[in-house]
């Protein structure tokens, strides 16, 4: 990791392995850290300029607020995002997803439009959130620690109180994010789709499509909702793949 490049934008952490031919943006799921996307680089082809968002609320910018809404963590995200003649891939999951697409439509406005859109496991902007969110702390916490059995950190009890503001606030702004007539972006779109996810129905991932004037290919991945950490050999191969194209 560039520790120097961090400490001075604090909204990302970038790493590179090699002369960077390609940038790869990735944005957690809500609640998520930086550490979602621990090592990916190293698992990429060479040449992947990783940058990792740091979102207020969590990870080492914990003290901080979490940002109300996802169109204003968007707008800081473009913002902090530095300039780069190189293509530029935006990677989001769930929440992360939703983020990376707003992301899209504010660099596209600004002339800095990526090369392409991957949205994992999360519903269109366009579609309507659904009302099956936990409602108490307690209902989130037994929810997630049966979807994450994997997460030693949802069984510390201390720990768990001291994320779930973050953790309630991200979701609270995913419920409220709702786009009912898009932008339609100028740029091919991947949706990834985890073929043992409960939470994202196929048509409604299909959807996806009315959010682009250029190819969506929806690419069924093995795994429940949170594939990127439970099926990551496969997750981090299609990466791959993915960004070589675009590089090609």
């Amino acid at each position: 990791m560039d520790l120097t490049f961090t400490r001075m934008n604090p909204w990302y952490s970038r790493s590179c392995d090699g002369p960077p031919r390609i940038r790869l943006c990735a944005l957690p799921y809500a609640g998520g850290t930086a550490a979602v996307f621990k090592d990916w680089v190293a698992a990429l082809p060479s040449g992947v300029e990783l940058l990792t968002a740091h979102l207020p609320g969590r990870g080492d910018r914990f003290a901080e607020p979490p940002l109300a809404t996802l169109e204003d963590t968007a707008e800081q995200l473009c913002q902090a995002l530095p300039p780069s003649d190189l293509p530029t891939v935006v990677l989001g999951h769930s929440m992360g997803a939703l983020l990376g697409y707003e992301l899209s439509v504010r660099l596209t406005a600004r002339g800095r439009a990526p090369s392409l859109l991957i949205a994992a496991a999360c519903r269109p902007p366009h579609v309507a959130p659904g009302d099956a969110s936990p409602v108490t702390e307690d209902e989130l916490t037994t929810a997630l620690r049966d979807e994450r059995p994997w997460d030693n950190a949802l069984f510390d009890e201390e720990l768990m109180q001291a994320v779930l503001p973050t953790l309630v606030a991200d979701i609270a702004a995913g419920d409220r994010y709702h786009r009912p007539r898009p932008p339609t972006l100028d740029l091919p779109l991947k949706v990834y789709f985890g073929a043992s996810d409960d939470g994202t129905d196929w048509q409604t991932t299909l959807d996806w499509r009315a959010c682009t004037d250029r190819d969506c290919e929806v690419v069924v991945m093995p795994g429940g909702h949170y594939f990127v950490e439970t099926d990551r050999a496969a997750v981090l191969a299609r990466v791959a793949a993915d960004l070589e194209a675009v590089v090609a």
